[in-house]
């Protein structure tokens, strides 16, 4: 690990000085969640699916509950996220697994479909449910990173008769100045799990088993 790093000055965004570190460290993600939603143009009342509990996911809840989001189901196999999603706010946690997404889905939302879904899990299965859980006029956003070559197979005339939209997100460098602000205003500690640095090796390995959300060593 480098002491020092030399960065071009517009990729600098300085943290106020009474924000924790371990708040601040958030400021990158939270930058792609904030591209995310301004993506979606959530409205008041909308129904939201996010898929994948994980750092991206469980920011891009909050935010989209304070954009307006009145209905919000988050998908996640592992237990633990799920007792965060439902913590943060989400009105319904599903186990994908064991549970059956689309027959909740269509109860949740009355057989309309979600007016917005966000796919945060990496998973191109899921990437393709989704436009099967949107409703008419619906909005999907890929969040997450594919396989360059990956070909999902897009059933292009139901999204046709539907008239869907997807959205792929890249962050820019406007997201950080608007994440700065925001951060202060998310609960962000749930999603921490702080180790010692002479505990490293047991962050890793509780990184591989994927139960915690954002894990940071302390020097």
């Amino acid at each position: 690990m480098a002491e020092y790093a030399c960065f071009k000055e517009r990729l600098i965004f300085p943290l106020p000085d009474d924000m924790p570190m371990d708040i601040g460290a958030f400021l990158e993600p939270v930058s792609i969640a904030v591209s995310v939603i301004e993506k979606a143009h959530i409205k008041l009342g909308d129904s939201v699916i996010i898929t994948g509990g994980g750092t991206i996911g469980l920011l891009v809840l909050q935010l989209a509950i304070k954009s307006g989001a009145s209905k919000v189901l988050v998908s996640e196999p592992i237990a633990e996220k799920r007792k965060l999603a439902k913590q943060l706010g989400a009105d319904v946690v599903v186990d994908p697994l064991n549970e059956d997404l689309l027959a909740i889905s269509n109860k949740f939302t009355d057989g309309r479909g979600y007016s917005v879904g966000f796919e945060t899990s990496g998973r191109p299965s899921i990437a393709r449910q989704l436009i099967l859980l949107a409703r008419i006029g619906g909005n999907i956003i890929w969040v997450a990173t594919y396989p360059p070559n990956l070909d999902i197979g897009v059933p292009v005339f139901y999204m046709h008769i539907r008239e869907l939209t997807i959205h792929d997100v890249m962050p820019t460098l406007e997201s950080f100045p608007k994440a700065l602000q925001i951060l202060p205003k998310l609960d962000l500690k749930p999603l921490i799990t702080i180790y010692p640095f002479k505990d490293a090796v047991k962050a890793f390995e509780a990184h591989k088993k994927g139960k915690d959300v954002k894990i940071m060593l302390q020097m």
